[in-house]
């Protein structure tokens, strides 16, 4: 069996920067989101710094912004019972790796932290020149890992990512981690998947 977690929202946490740029800048998030959109997802796949997304920014808003925002309103904290969990898989003779959505300073801010340390490999759509929820993102990590989609596991915080990768045949779970109800479940899932030993799902 094969494993794909995704970072933010499901290893990382408080990993949204939009909120406290919203409020720094005096805009709301809906201004800079129907704004960003393409370039949003051209920062994703490595096809645009953010050095050209602030100049744009600053054409468009008639702003002065002289950092970049989305690495110095950036502070994540890997949760620790989720760290847990895969280095219980890695226990149980499993390979787990990372496939996630990132910009590249966010990617090396992860890096240069140790936050990836935890998995065996990171796919990263900045590196990789894609991003989720394509096809493409997914198919290349089964490739590379040599893994089927039917004997591989996706952990998900976004419905479109999960719901992409079980229409290439991947078990996947949407990791809904505002509910409290959310790791057990998944404790639940990949205990009932075969994942974990017997009695894993109470820890």
């Amino acid at each position: 069996m094969g494993f794909v977690f995704d970072m933010g929202n499901v290893l990382s946490l408080d990993v949204d920067v939009l909120p406290p740029i919203a409020a720094r800048l005096g805009l709301t998030i809906e201004q800079i989101t129907d704004y960003a959109g393409d370039d949003f997802g051209e920062l994703l796949v490595g096809a645009k710094t953010a050095e050209v997304f602030w100049q744009g920014f600053n054409r468009h808003f008639g702003m002065d912004v002289r950092e970049d925002l989305l690495i110095t309103c950036f502070h994540p904290s890997n949760d620790a019972r989720m760290e847990r969990l895969i280095l219980d898989l890695k226990a149980a003779g499993h390979r787990v790796v990372c496939g996630t959505n990132a910009f590249e300073k966010h990617y090396r801010y992860h890096l240069e932290h140790g936050e990836y340390a935890v998995f065996d490999r990171v796919y990263a759509s900045n590196l990789m020149g894609v991003a989720k929820p394509s096809p493409e993102f997914f198919r290349h990590i089964l490739e590379q890992e040599g893994w089927q989609a039917g004997d591989s596991f996706f952990v998900d915080d976004r419905a479109v990512n999960v719901e992409a990768a079980r229409e290439l045949g991947m078990r996947a779970f949407l990791y809904e981690y505002g509910s409290p109800a959310a790791f057990p479940a998944l404790r639940a899932w990949l205990a009932d998947g075969k994942a974990l030993p017997a009695g894993a799902a109470g820890r």
